[in-house]
């Protein structure tokens, strides 16, 4: 959670896969063989993909960068726990972004992707107009491709991807030039705080305890039976909880025991 509190997504995917690596070591090595036996082919649909909507792009005078990569080990392990799938079974383990100049460009590019391939329905994010906590912003969509391959992309700005990767430190590099307003303050506070507890608290566990009751203290993380991270605001329900999971285990869900 610290991870993503502090925007830095590359180091919250690699905790992540680390710890499947330790704690799950069959899945892990089942995912990893199950990428490398498709490897060559998923290459090759990475190109294609970047080829036509590049292609399509140009057509329409949007200058942009895309980029195509393998999800990290554990969000594909996340999705085989809460399907009941094993690897062969997983299909949509590839995900693309597009990174563009300006915000106008990033919702010119998302219409074009609707109109190229058909959207999942319900799987659509505006963290644009509405950002994460932690600063993070980008349009985030899955579409059908013709010969039926789910497809996750991201479209976002340079300075959201800055963002994305680099986490709060990337706000702080850039705030001269950028100005600051009431959440960027905000953020700035939450980590001078945490570099002053890292400076005077010499016991990493009580340094550990101090971030989790006074940082978090807005949100609560609970671990579902299959080891997935669920985050609610504070003073949420065990029923939110249950929703979470599916519509069904709210709907016959009678009682919790905390």
């Amino acid at each position: 959670p610290l991870a993503v509190r502090m925007g830095i997504y590359w180091l919250k995917a690699t905790l992540e896969d680390l710890a499947l690596f330790y704690l799950e070591p069959k899945n892990y090595e089942d995912i990893r063989l199950g990428i490398a036996l498709r490897r060559e082919g998923q290459e090759s649909f990475i190109r294609e993909i970047k080829e036509v909507l590049s292609k399509r792009l140009s057509e329409a005078s949007i200058k942009a960068t895309i980029k195509g990569r393998h999800k990290h080990f554990f969000s594909i392990y996340q999705k085989m726990m809460d399907q009941d799938l094993n690897i062969d079974q997983v299909f949509d383990v590839l995900a693309f972004r597009v990174i563009v100049n300006s915000v106008k460009k990033c919702y010119e590019v998302l219409g074009l992707i609707h109109s190229m391939w058909k959207p999942v329905a319900g799987h659509f994010k505006d963290y644009i107009s509405l950002p994460k906590a932690n600063m993070y912003q980008s349009l985030h969509t899955t579409v059908i491709t013709p010969v039926g391959e789910r497809m996750e992309i991201q479209i976002r700005t340079w300075d959201m991807n800055r963002i994305a990767e680099e986490g709060i430190a990337a706000h702080w590099r850039y705030k001269e030039g950028n100005g600051s307003g009431k959440e960027t303050d905000r953020q700035y506070a939450w980590m001078r705080q945490l570099l002053e507890w890292q400076e005077s608290l010499t016991d990493p566990k009580e340094f550990l305890e101090t971030v989790r009751l006074d940082l978090f203290i807005g949100e609560v993380y609970v671990f579902t039976p299959k080891g997935e991270i669920k985050e609610f605001p504070r003073g949420a329900t065990p029923v939110d909880f249950a929703y979470s999971i599916h519509s069904e285990v709210g709907d016959r869900c009678m009682g919790a025991k905390v």
